[in-house]
Order: C-alpha cells, then sequence, then structure tokens
C-alpha cells in the first residue's frame, strides 16, 4: 500500500522508487503484487502518464489514511524522545535563494544541527512530486495541487546606476521612460511594454529596450554597470539602493502586476518534523514584514 500510494503521489513509477529508495523494477512487483491480490486494475499505465482506475482511486483514498494513522502512531511514540533530524531537499529561484534563502538556512542549521537542507537553485517549475523535492520557493502563483503559504510580496522597482543617471537624467515623468535605454526582462516586459499604476489610471509604456536577457541576475549586472534602467524586484535590489550603487525613482507609480513569494509542498497530513519545522521557522523568518521591505 505504501509503495502504490507513493507511485500516485509522484505520478511515477521511477519518481517513488528514488524516494522509496528502491528499484523502479522492485516498484512495479509491488504495485502488480497488490493488484493480483485484490483481483483489480488500479492503474492505467502508458508511456507518458499514470491515472487511476476508479478501483485505484477507492484504494488510494484508503490507502492514504491508513498510512497517516500508522505514521502518526509512530511519530507521538518517538517525537517526545528525539528531535528533529534527516534531510529536506528544497527548491527555490536563483534570485531569491542566494540572498536570502541560504543565509536563512544557515541560521535554521545552527537551531537543527540534525537536519541537513539540501537546496536546488532552478528558474524552471519544478514538479516536486516527481523529482523528489519536499519544499518549493516560487515567485508565480503555485499550482492548484500544492499547499501554498505566501512568505511576502515581490514588489517591483525602477532602478538604474548613479552614472547613468548622471549622464542621460533622472524620469520624473512615467512617460519620460519611453525615452530611456532600458533592461528587460521577458516576462516582466510583455512584448515590450512595462505597465504601472497610479492612483486609478492604468499606464502602458513602450519602451526601448537596451540589452534584454532571460536571467535576473544578468538584468541587475548591465543596470549596476550603466547600461540603462532596469525593472526589477526589490528582494534582488534592496542592498544595492542601501549602498547606493542603484537609484530608485518614481516610486509612487506602481509597476504590475505585483508579485509574491510562496513556499509550496505538496499535502500530506503527516510531514515529517524536519519538514515542518522548516516550513515554521521560513514562514517566521520572512513575515509579516520581510527584511528588504523595512523602511521602503
Amino acid at each position: 500500500m505504501n509503495v502504490f500510494a507513493e507511485v500516485v503521489g509522484a505520478k511515477s513509477f521511477s519518481a517513488a522508487a528514488d524516494k522509496l529508495g528502491i528499484s523502479k523494477s522492485l516498484v512495479s512487483r509491488e504495485v502488480s503484487a497488490l493488484e493480483r491480490s485484490l483481483a483489480v486494475k488500479l492503474l492505467n499505465r502508458s508511456t507518458r502518464k499514470l491515472s487511476l482506475t476508479e478501483a485505484g482511486s477507492i484504494l488510494y483514498e484508503h490507502c492514504v489514511n491508513i498510512l497517516h494513522e500508522a505514521e502518526l502512531a509512530e511519530r507521538r511514540v518517538t517525537q517526545a524522545q528525539s528531535e528533529p533530524a534527516g534531510i529536506v531537499k528544497m527548491t527555490a529561484i536563483p534570485a531569491f535563494a542566494v540572498r536570502h534563502v541560504l543565509p536563512a538556512i544557515v541560521e535554521f542549521q545552527k537551531q537543527y544541527p540534525k537536519i541537513q537542507v539540501k537546496l536546488s537553485c532552478s528558474n524552471r517549475t519544478v514538479d516536486l512530486g516527481a523529482e523528489g523535492f519536499d519544499i518549493g520557493i516560487r515567485s508565480s502563483p503555485p499550482a492548484p495541487n500544492l499547499v501554498a503559504r505566501k512568505l511576502a510580496i515581490s514588489r517591483l522597482v525602477l532602478v538604474a546606476s548613479p552614472a547613468y543617471l548622471a549622464k542621460r537624467g533622472t524620469p520624473r515623468r512615467i512617460e519620460d521612460l519611453e525615452m530611456h535605454d532600458c533592461v528587460f526582462f521577458p516576462m516582466l516586459a510583455p512584448k515590450g511594454m512595462w505597465t504601472f499604476r497610479r492612483g486609478g489610471r492604468k499606464y502602458m509604456l513602450k519602451v526601448p529596450a537596451a540589452f534584454e536577457t532571460d536571467d535576473m541576475e544578468a538584468v541587475r549586472a548591465a543596470s549596476l554597470s550603466g547600461l540603462g534602467v532596469a525593472l526589477l524586484p526589490l528582494h534582488m535590489v534592496d542592498a544595492d539602493v542601501r549602498q547606493g550603487t542603484l537609484v530608485p525613482f518614481l516610486r509612487q507609480f506602481q509597476p504590475v502586476p505585483e508579485g509574491s513569494i510562496y513556499l509550496v509542498y505538496l499535502p500530506n497530513r503527516t510531514h515529517p518534523s524536519r519538514m515542518r519545522v522548516l516550513i515554521d521557522f521560513l514562514v517566521a523568518r520572512f513575515g509579516p514584514v520581510p527584511p528588504w521591505e523595512e523602511g521602503w
């Protein structure tokens, strides 16, 4: 039942095998043996995906409850005698991970030395179940099959280097951006447009691209070097602004859309204690007001 439940949760025999630490062939044999013992087909198998049969759906619901009760019983017996330990696999967007998640993990592991956090940095949308991750941190709205906790808002700000502004002047009106060199991150500039709000009015500007890249760190580096105006998350440039190497302007205009940073994980009422304490630590670390928003 445990193997079957893992296959359904991961939507993959291979991913379930990795999580359970056994071979894919053994996972397949266990599921086949369960089907033979019940004399029903539980899974529809194809080269691309797995799906539950009607009988499989009924059994999976009961398996989840049975495994939950078994894990709960084991945890209640042992939790009073042990502290959280083990490995938590985590994925996060690089721009946020290096500046904020990594320092948080350093502090976390001082409090919980028996927990090892394995951090993978990626801009792509990682399938937590299929790839064996426990926790993810994302800047885009999470999929409906995930539990999501909002860590913080992700405010966008207009910035440029002092050298660029000394040479080209600081924009005083939002329309002035149309006469400036701009550095684009495509996802924040669909069709080369930047959108802003002020009060009840919306501004959509077609601004000239001096440089375009799909890497936010490259956008930041280009702006720091004086290449042009950039639109970037405050959590990326807060230190630059405080040091004076980047200058914010037109702060009365709110870039659209305003994003959020989410902590996501698969729904499960019996997450191990090492995972629960990390989730609680991160939520407390970045809320209710994250460090980069203080004084802004």
